[in-house]
């Protein structure tokens, strides 16, 4: 007998790859007669993920939209394509249901999953739901949304499922001693999530050249991305402020974990993990989104007083003395720090991630 399959639709950065996961984990647990699928891009990052957790995928040729000619035409010959292959991959796996993560990827696989009758479940991410989220919102059998939007987008808030790797396994001492660090070593991370962040990268590079003073007593966990792991693990070596530099790392719950505070981008599923590890943060929205839903996501957290934003001016000079200004203070002085953190561990817990397995279970039946 073919094992009835999930397939779950999203990729090219680990904001969409995670949850998906969680969620596969979830119906794991409640439905080991279930198996799931994911249809992903081809970015490197989703295959890294993937693989790691064990799971199967199919990468499909999809691209973003775009106005510039030679972008549209990507665009269009990769919906095409995706959607072929999206709808081999449907009768290879014996495909019953389709969780649409957003983005991109999700597009031809919903057209796909309509084509062939299968149902769809639209888990939006973010806070400003996308373009791919807008348009799949009406077509989508069943909406969710991991967070409160700022349009109405579904009628169910589930909040953000958090896969087991991004959960502190184990208190904070303990975490730092897994990543080779002192464990009563007060621990900042920096961060720009699964692709790095370029302008945060030169801020810390800036901070270990320049004013390592003040992380005098501290000690770092710096996930750069793939271009600047070599460089900064000299920097930060240089500087003699003891550092674990990686550039990327599945196990993330591990590092929120040994974190006393977090320096990093506002990405949904970035956010949803620090609040759920119970960390405060400095958040660095990513500048050039015209919506700015990073700066959106990050809004909860700020005004519950567990966490701080600094806008990214793009030009870290300009940017620096900003960030400076909020995170001396707080690097300085424990009891600056205390309020952030009770805040932020005020507000920590909360996986959705069975939650929205028993929305895909109920479209099942």
């Amino acid at each position: 007998m073919t094992t009835p399959t999930v397939v779950l639709a999203g990729g090219g950065s680990g904001g969409h790859i995670s949850p998906g996961l969680a969620i596969a984990e979830a119906l794991q647990d409640v439905a080991n007669d279930l198996a799931s699928h994911f249809a992903c891009s081809t970015r490197p990052i989703d295959a890294h993920m993937l693989r790691t957790a064990d799971r199967t995928w199919t990468a499909l040729p999809a691209a973003p939209p775009t106005i510039r000619p030679i972008g549209a035409w990507k665009f269009a010959s990769g919906f095409v394509r995706s959607t072929s292959r999206a709808q081999e991959m449907f009768k290879e796996h014996h495909v019953r249901a389709v969780v649409l993560l957003g983005g991109y990827v999700s597009v031809p696989v919903a057209h796909a999953a309509r084509k062939r009758g299968i149902p769809t479940i639209l888990l939006n991410l973010d806070c400003v739901p996308g373009r791919a989220n807008r348009w799949l919102q009406p077509r989508a059998d069943t909406v969710l949304s991991a967070v409160p939007t700022i349009t109405p987008m579904a009628e169910t808030t589930t909040g953000m499922p958090i896969r087991r790797q991004a959960q502190p396994p184990a208190p904070p001492d303990q975490c730092r001693r897994m990543l080779g660090l002192d464990p009563d070593r007060p621990t900042l991370v920096i961060t720009g999530a699964s692709q790095g962040a370029t302008t945060i990268n030169q801020l810390a590079s800036d901070i270990a050249r320049h004013k390592r003073s003040m992380l005098q007593g501290w000690q770092v966990i710096h996930i750069t991305g793939q271009h600047m792991v070599d460089d900064m693990t000299h920097q930060w070596a240089d500087s003699g402020i003891p550092a674990v530099v990686e550039s990327f790392r599945n196990e993330m719950g591990m590092v929120w974990g040994a974190a006393d505070l977090v320096i990093s981008r506002a990405g949904a599923c970035s956010v949803a993990e620090i609040t759920f590890a119970g960390v405060p943060a400095i958040y660095l929205p990513y500048p050039h989104h015209r919506d700015q839903h990073q700066r959106h996501n990050a809004t909860a957290a700020v005004e519950a007083g567990a966490a701080a934003l600094v806008e990214d001016q793009v030009e870290p000079t300009r940017t620096l003395p900003e960030l400076l200004q909020v995170l001396e203070p707080l690097l300085r002085d424990a009891a600056l720090l205390q309020p952030l953190q009770k805040a932020a561990q005020d507000r920590c817990g909360g996986d959705a991630a069975h939650a929205v397995a028993s929305q895909v279970i109920n479209c099942l039946k």
